[in-house]
């Protein structure tokens, strides 16, 4: 691939699947599709892009080796992901409809623009979900006992399109309410809340891709791979920025916003002095539970490290 080649690749290759995903699910939408199957399509059909393209253009040859990490998010893609997800989405939806009847007793309707085009409907809940994410994302920082939760996303040695699905299913559930009470509370229609996760899906993907995306005046509004993997750096002044989840907007209203223009993001990322951290399925779901000890084993094996 040629450098034009390459550097037109990096710029466009985002902006133009997850349109193409949108319009695809806008598509399916109109033939009658239920919305919580229509996005299911596009998303998997993104997953399939990226991972043969990685394989194709990868930005660090060294993401492409295996970290004995691939049977891991597996499991959290499978079990954190879909089951997960399936089993809380009726309790999450059933909170999300009592709290928005509430509203609507008191203002006769629910306050939402459900007039407005769809896209822009979009557009709405994507800058009012993410308010909620990027809290939620920040106290996962910054309260210790939320980063024991928060920890397993940051255990992962390097960053491809799988890292999108290494949630503990706690973190995840907590992530995916937030966004989705005050959403559906505020009246959006089950349409716009399709697309929501639909962005949020091939978002996540290409923002934990090994791809040299590139995508200039656009990291001003999404929260993509050029700032996100310095969210993955080891320096946790680097780290505790960034914590925009689909947008970035909220990063520069509050002032976390990071991507110095001196420098690229680190190759080598994970978790700092946490070398005891479990790197299989059941040891990072049990990890907040056992998080003293992970603490003990890793400071006497650092110990050890500088007297060796």
């Amino acid at each position: 691939m040629t450098a034009a080649a390459r550097n037109l690749f990096a710029t466009t290759i985002f902006p133009v699947v997850l349109c193409g995903a949108i319009a695809a699910t806008i598509a399916i939408m109109d033939r009658g599709v239920n919305p919580a199957v229509a996005f299911g399509g596009p998303v998997a059909a993104a997953y399939l892009l990226v991972m043969i393209l990685e394989r194709l253009i990868p930005l660090h040859r060294s993401w492409q080796r295996s970290y004995r990490d691939i049977h891991v998010d597996l499991g959290h893609l499978f079990f954190s992901g879909v089951v997960g997800l399936e089993l809380l989405r009726p309790l999450m939806l059933g909170i999300a409809v009592a709290i928005g009847s509430l509203i609507a007793s008191d203002t006769g309707a629910g306050p939402w623009p459900a007039d407005w085009p769809v896209v822009a409907q979009l557009l709405l809940a994507l800058v009012i979900g993410e308010f909620f994410m990027y809290w939620v994302h920040r106290f996962g920082h910054e309260w210790e006992w939320l980063w024991r939760f928060h920890a397993v996303h940051h255990s992962a040695p390097r960053l491809y399109f799988l890292n999108a699905a290494r949630f503990h299913p706690v973190d995840l559930a907590i992530s995916n309410f937030a966004p989705f009470v005050p959403l559906v509370a505020l009246g959006a229609g089950e349409d716009v809340l399709a697309l929501f996760a639909l962005v949020s899906a091939v978002h996540g993907i290409f923002q934990h891709a090994n791809l040299p995306l590139r995508l200039g005046p656009l990291n001003w509004f999404f929260s993509m791979a050029e700032l996100h993997r310095w969210h993955h750096s080891r320096i946790l002044a680097e780290a505790n920025t960034n914590y925009g989840q689909n947008l970035i907007v909220w990063d520069v209203v509050f002032g976390t916003r990071f991507l110095p223009a001196d420098r690229e993001p680190p190759e080598d990322i994970g978790l700092t002095g946490l070398s005891a951290f479990p790197m299989d399925y059941l040891g990072q779901l049990a990890s907040p539970f056992t998080w003293r000890r992970i603490e003990r084993e890793s400071a006497t094996a650092g110990a050890a490290a500088i007297t060796s």
